[in-house]
């Protein structure tokens, strides 16, 4: 059975304070005070299966077709790869989970209308579990990364990503404390 769930996007502050200031990446790996935001637009609403849980959302062209897909951070449970049954060893997704047996996993769909849509792709249990996401001019993803022992801490990395034609391509890695990541109005990722 599906159920209706709209996708949303995490923010807020840090535990324990009040609301940080937004900062952007600078091309040369700096962090600075960030200009106003270019927040892009939310996923429609998607009947996705009951065992996802969404954590962030947007709506954007990141294959490059010239069509907006949704791009989900979505937590399910996890699951090895399906060639897994044919081969001895484990595989390197073995241990992509947290203690409640659920893993990370970045989505990508599109939307077809009335809650409907088609799976473009939908990646392996993650390494490091994305907590937040968007995707900036140029179609880069950013993501903000945490650790499977701790889920709901503040990430720790920022990584921007690139659509290879069948999954994503790390470009870059920059450490970081944040809970939200948006576009700044540079189109650079702004975090706080």
């Amino acid at each position: 059975m599906k159920r209706l769930i709209v996708p949303f996007l995490l923010g807020g502050a840090l535990a324990g304070g009040g609301a940080l200031p937004w900062r952007s990446l600078t091309p040369a790996g700096a962090w600075t005070p960030s200009p106003a935001l270019h927040a892009p637009p939310p996923c429609p609403a998607l009947s996705l299966p009951p065992t996802w849980q969404v954590r962030s959302s947007v709506l954007a062209d990141v294959t490059g077709d010239g069509t907006p897909e949704c791009v989900l951070a979505v937590w399910r449970p996890w699951r090895d790869w399906r060639t897994a049954q044919w081969n001895a060893r484990p595989t390197p997704i073995q241990g992509n989970r947290d203690a409640r047996g659920r893993s990370s996993h970045v989505a990508v769909l599109r939307p077809l209308g009335g809650g409907r849509y088609r799976e473009v792709w939908v990646g392996s249990a993650l390494f490091q579990p994305v907590t937040a996401l968007t995707v900036l001019p140029g179609r880069t993803l950013a993501t903000l990364e945490t650790t499977y022992a701790t889920p709901g801490a503040p990430a720790h990395a920022l990584s921007l990503w690139h659509w290879t034609g069948f999954g994503f391509r790390l470009d870059r890695r920059v450490p970081t404390t944040a809970r939200t990541v948006q576009p700044d109005a540079q189109g650079r990722a702004a975090v706080r």
